[in-house]
């Protein structure tokens, strides 16, 4: 039975409202597509019923919101915006069955294999291991990683926060701007590399490395110039950004065992997805000593959409949950 869903993709600046219809086997179609800017409204609430007074179509007849927060019961406080909500009582105000909160990335990750193939990019055209686990990472305001697992002909999304995980610098550069990121904040964590501010952090170092001043430059001003100019010490950060990139989802595979596939989703990704086959990215993905064969057989494919989020936020309402 093909199902009529309310869902959002909210974090703390944007809020992105669509309308799904249809079901996990057979995929769904995003209806109405808008996005507001969360500063305008007051409440969570005042967006959702905006949206819902600019749809002319059926009525959804349940929701679920991918947040930027913790998901647990009671009142929801989303990490980076005052909104705060409670799924019951949200529900009753716009008229909806049930509402299910869920973490974005968590989301990110149902909705990453829901995604047309054309709004995905093969950087490594291998065959998936039938029922295997499927990794699903993504460096954006954070470096979000989650799991699709099989699990009798459905499938289960076990978010992580494996973002949070010790860098392992490999090579002497990688090293060295380790070194400058631990000065600073003691702990290094892949995300002080993966993530936006991990790419500022990343040109930070190599600004300090080369004896220079940094320009004081923001991640989209990086990753422009990266790809403007291939001289530029912009597009040294973006390489190393990469190929720690690679390092990170080879060792996500190895330990979780997910050889029914690797995902790579986020906000930083499509922006710069010319120079993923240029940089170090699947020679450090593969480098693995004896388990090489392993990891080359795992196929690897790059979500260039931004409506991973919102089919993955369909599926879990049409499932009742994670």
């Amino acid at each position: 039975m093909t199902g009529r869903y309310l869902v959002a993709d909210i974090g703390g600046t944007n809020a992105r409202f669509a309308v799904a219809e249809g079901t996990a086997k057979a995929g769904f179609t995003l209806h109405h597509m808008r996005r507001f800017r969360n500063e305008d409204f007051e409440h969570l609430r005042d967006a959702a019923h905006a949206y819902l007074q600019s749809w002319d179509g059926p009525a959804p007849q349940s929701g679920c919101l991918a947040v930027a927060a913790p998901i647990a019961p009671g009142k929801i406080r989303l990490t980076n915006s005052t909104w705060r909500f409670e799924t019951g009582e949200l529900a009753r105000e716009l008229a909806l069955k049930t509402i299910i909160a869920a973490n974005d990335f968590a989301a990110q990750a149902r909705g990453a294999p829901l995604c047309p193939v054309q709004d995905q990019t093969v950087l490594n055209d291998a065959k998936a291991m039938a029922d295997a686990p499927i990794s699903v990472l993504g460096p954006g305001t954070g470096l979000g990683l989650g799991l699709l697992v099989p699990c009798k002909g459905e499938v289960r999304v076990i978010a992580t926060e494996g973002g949070h995980a010790g860098f392992a610098p490999r090579t002497d550069e990688e090293i060295a701007v380790g070194k400058f990121i631990a000065d600073e904040y003691g702990y290094v964590s892949w995300e002080r590399l993966l993530s936006g501010r991990g790419l500022v952090n990343i040109h930070r170092a190599l600004c300090a490395i080369d004896g220079e001043t940094w320009p004081g430059v923001r991640p989209e001003e990086i990753t422009a110039r990266a790809l403007a100019d291939e001289t530029s010490r912009s597009h040294r950060a973006v390489m190393l950004f990469c190929g720690a990139l690679g390092a990170y989802a080879g060792d996500v595979s190895v330990i979780t065992g997910a050889r029914g596939g690797t995902y790579l989703a986020g906000g930083i990704l499509p922006k710069i997805h010319t120079l993923l086959d240029k940089s170090p990215f699947e020679a450090r993905r593969v480098r693995r000593g004896p388990m090489s064969r392993y990891v080359e057989a795992i196929p690897v494919r790059l979500i260039r959409s931004d409506a991973a989020a919102l089919m993955g936020a369909a599926a879990i309402a049409e499932a009742g949950g994670l």
